[in-house]
């Protein structure tokens, strides 16, 4: 999918100095190893017949996103590296949206004229929620669809059109699946531990929400470095969580609810980490008092 979201030189700033998801060797190595898997799955048995400059740039794409889940490259700097057209590689690109795999997203020229060069979110990329709350894409997309509606034209045929079912689009069956029927939080997956679940029920009773909430503080604590299980540190996230409320009672919010939380939790695991690293023999609580 294609946004016409313009990142300010701010966005792009704190989106390229953000900490890096995979910062050493391997995991470098593994994280690009998931992203070209699922490219190579779409592309199916015709990916390993493709011309190897076009195998080059697409595992160069992987490899870009790595670290922060997204790639600003230009079509022309790959297409020159790899020998190949920039068509070749717009090609790429335009498949890779098509079937779901990223997100396109533009930067701001630097006269803030119009929208400048491409950058591509990797849905797969644990970084895609965060940057899909960062940068609003949700409402956004919703904003400029209420925006530009379909102007409706006549047909030529005085009889409506007759379709079945099964020529209806994804999205107007995913829309279907989603809307037609409210899940409570009893519905809510059973990954999502029953003391968060309790929790959070109170204020948001859709398992949807409460998922995606769960799904943000796990992406938090895998960023902290901590290298715990979420359930371990199950305390610090209703802590972030009730603070999160708070702050949300008091209209201190801007924008969305999760994206808040996903700070608050974040910048306390930080603190967290940095106790861990100076009393290691208690990993989540540093006694200032003894200290």
């Amino acid at each position: 999918m294609t946004v016409s979201r313009i990142v300010t030189h701010e966005e792009f700033i704190h989106m390229t100095n953000y900490q890096s998801y995979a910062e050493r060797a391997h995991q470098k190595k593994e994280m690009k190893k998931i992203l070209l898997e699922k490219v190579m799955k779409t592309y199916g048995d015709t990916f390993y017949r493709l011309k190897e400059g076009t195998r080059k740039a697409i595992d160069m794409l992987c490899f870009f996103a790595t670290e922060r889940g997204f790639v600003y490259a230009s079509d022309q700097y790959l297409a020159d590296r790899y020998e190949v057209s920039d068509r070749t590689i717009r090609n790429i690109l335009a498949m890779l949206r098509k079937k779901g795999l990223i997100i396109t997203v533009y930067r701001g020229l630097s006269n803030h004229n119009g929208r400048g060069c491409p950058m591509h979110l990797f849905v797969e990329h644990p970084y895609f929620e965060y940057w899909t709350s960062y940068l609003n894409l949700e409402d956004f997309q919703a904003d400029f669809q209420t925006e530009h509606p379909e102007i409706p034209c006549g047909s030529k045929n005085s009889e409506v059109e007759k379709k079945p079912t099964f020529y209806l689009t994804f999205n107007s069956l995913n829309k279907i699946r989603t809307e037609s029927v409210h899940l409570s939080a009893e519905f809510t997956p059973s990954i999502v531990p029953e003391d968060f679940k309790n929790t959070v029920r109170v204020f948001f009773n859709d398992a949807k929400e409460i998922h995606d909430i769960w799904k943000k503080a796990c992406l938090a604590n895998k960023i902290s470095g901590l290298n715990v299980p979420s359930e371990d540190i199950m305390p610090v996230i209703l802590q972030a969580f009730k603070e999160a409320i708070y702050a949300l009672k008091q209209n201190k919010i801007k924008k969305d609810f999760q994206g808040y939380f996903f700070g608050t939790l974040r910048g306390m695991l930080a603190l967290e980490a940095r106790r861990k690293h100076f009393n290691p023999e208690h990993p989540l609580y540093y006694n200032f008092l003894e200290a």
